[in-house]
C-alpha cells in the first residue's frame, strides 16, 4: 500500500464580509514554480436561506489566491479580493474549481462557470471556462466552451503539436485535441459534441467507489513512467449523501497517447475519513484539484467536505510502483 500522509487543513473559513451565513473556502488548484506554490481556491458564502432546486446556494462564489511554501505551509491569504471575479454573463453566479496549468508563458486557470442566478429558467448549465495570468495579479479572461460540462484542464504541453483538453461530460472523462484555444472555445466545435463524444473517452467508471460518475482532478504530472492522473470517482452509498461520496483515484497514460490508459488503481487513494472530509457543507467530499512533486514526494490539494482546504503527501514512486501492479488489459 502506498504510505499516505495528511497535512490536514491548510486553509480554513473566514468570517463572512458579504451577508453570507457561514465561509467555505475548497476545491483548490495549484501550481509549483520551483520556489513558491501558487494556490486559486474557491470562495464561497453560503446563502442564510435558497431553493437548491432552482438557485444557487452561493451568495458569493468566486475565485482567490494563497501561496504558499513547498512543504504546504501558508504564506499568504488573499482572501479579501477575488482573483476571478463573476463579472460576464456566462459565470454571474460563480467561478468555480479553478485549475491551473503553467503552458507556454502563461499560467492557465480553467474553472467552471455558472450562471443559474441570472439565466432564464431552464438554460442554466455549467461551462468550462478559461482564463490566464502571468503573475496572479491581474487576470484575462479567454471565453468558455458552451456545453454543459466541467472538471476541464490541459497537459502542460502539446501532444504531437496540439494541446491536449481533457474535460468530463458525466459520466466519463474525454480528451480532444485543438491548435489553440481559440479553436477549443468556439461554439460550432462544442454544438454536436455528444455525436463525437463516445470518440473522445478514454476513461469510464469501472470500480465501485466511482459507479456514479467520474471526473478529472489534478492536471497531469508528467513522469517516467506515464502521465499521472489523480481523478475523483462517486460512490451510491444507500443512505449516505445526495450526490454520493467522492473519492480519490488515480491512473497512468501514455506520454505519446494519453487516450491510452496504462494502470489504474483498483481502490481508491483516499476515501472521506477525518471529520474536516466527512461533515460540511457537502458530507463525505474529498475532491483533487492541484499537485506537484517536491523532494520526491506527491503533494495533493482536496476540497473536503465543499467547506475547507486539505492537502496530503505520499511517495511519488511508490504510488508509481503501486499503478503498476494493476495493468489495464
Amino acid at each position: 500500500m502506498i504510505s499516505i500522509e495528511r497535512l490536514g487543513v491548510v486553509l480554513k473559513n473566514g468570517v463572512p464580509v458579504y451577508g453570507g451565513d457561514r465561509v467555505a473556502k475548497f476545491n483548490p488548484g495549484m501550481w509549483f514554480d520551483g520556489k513558491d506554490v501558487h494556490m486559486l481556491y474557491r470562495y464561497g458564502e453560503i446563502k442564510k436561506e435558497y431553493d437548491e432546486n432552482i438557485e444557487s446556494p452561493y451568495l458569493v462564489d468566486d475565485v482567490r489566491y494563497a501561496r504558499f511554501t513547498p512543504d504546504g505551509k501558508l504564506i499568504f491569504d488573499e482572501e479579501e479580493k477575488p482573483a476571478i471575479a463573476r463579472d460576464t454573463a456566462y459565470d454571474s453566479t460563480g467561478c468555480q474549481d479553478p485549475r491551473i496549468v503553467y503552458f507556454e508563458d502563461y499560467y492557465y486557470i480553467f474553472y467552471c462557470g455558472w450562471d443559474i442566478d441570472t439565466a432564464e429558467p431552464g438554460t442554466s448549465k455549467p461551462r468550462p471556462c478559461i482564463a490566464r495570468t502571468k503573475d496572479f495579479k491581474s487576470y484575462e479572461k479567454l471565453g468558455y466552451a458552451d456545453i454543459s460540462d466541467k472538471d476541464h484542464m490541459i497537459f502542460p504541453e502539446r501532444i504531437h503539436g496540439k494541446i491536449a483538453f481533457m474535460h468530463r461530460v458525466a459520466p466519463d472523462i474525454q480528451i480532444d485535441y485543438f491548435d489553440s484555444f481559440e479553436e477549443a472555445l468556439n461554439a460550432d466545435y462544442w454544438n454536436s459534441y455528444h455525436e463525437k463524444c463516445d470518440t473522445a473517452t478514454i476513461m469510464q467508471p469501472e470500480f465501485k467507489f466511482e459507479e456514479l460518475k467520474i471526473g478529472g482532478g489534478v492536471p497531469p504530472i508528467k513522469t517516467e513512467k506515464g502521465w499521472l492522473l489523480i481523478y475523483h470517482g462517486v460512490e451510491d452509498v444507500p443512505g449516505g449523501p445526495r450526490w454520493g461520496v467522492y473519492h480519490m483515484g488515480a491512473a497512468l497514460l501514455d506520454l505519446k497517447d494519453p487516450g491510452r490508459v496504462l494502470c489504474r488503481l483498483p481502490y481508491p487513494l483516499l476515501s472521506p475519513e477525518e471529520p474536516y472530509e466527512m461533515v460540511g457543507d457537502v458530507n463525505e467530499v474529498v475532491f483533487p484539484v492541484g499537485g506537484y512533486v517536491y523532494e520526491g514526494n506527491l503533494y495533493l490539494s482536496y476540497g473536503a467536505a465543499d467547506r475547507c482546504v486539505a492537502m496530503c503527501r505520499m511517495p511519488l514512486a511508490e504510488l508509481l510502483d503501486e499503478l503498476e501492479k494493476y495493468p489495464v488489459e
